[in-house]
């Protein structure tokens, strides 16, 4: 008699092209560095842009905030009428996201060439 193990591997999603593009670009940073700033918090479009908009680029903001829905790094929620951001709840991304808060800006260029 054979004993047989059989196990289940959950899908891992590649973050790393994800995670450059979105860290090569100035804007995506700022979202990315605001929301692992807020984990837990949800925000509506327009106080992000007040909270990260320092050159009046809030179609650019509007734009990577669809980026990073699309992406799965960002949920939108849509309560009467108003869309609300906030950090996925899918474990994986989440964990991958959330230990980029111990990074310093120094950190940054180092994850950029490893990638």
């Amino acid at each position: 008699m054979t004993l047989v193990e059989v196990t289940q591997q959950k899908y891992q999603p590649c973050l790393g092209p994800v995670i450059k593009k979105l860290i090569s670009d100035r804007c995506c940073l700022a979202l990315l560095r605001f929301f692992i700033a807020h984990p837990n918090g949800r925000f509506s479009k327009l106080a992000i842009v007040h909270a990260i908009d320092d050159s009046n680029s809030r179609a650019e903001i509007e734009k990577d905030l669809s980026q990073m829905v699309n992406e799965g790094i960002l949920n939108l929620n849509i309560e009467n009428d108003i869309s609300f951001y906030l950090l996925t709840r899918e474990e994986n991304v989440r964990r991958v996201i959330l230990e980029m808060a111990e990074f310093e800006w120094r950190h940054w260029q180092l994850v950029l060439e490893y990638l």
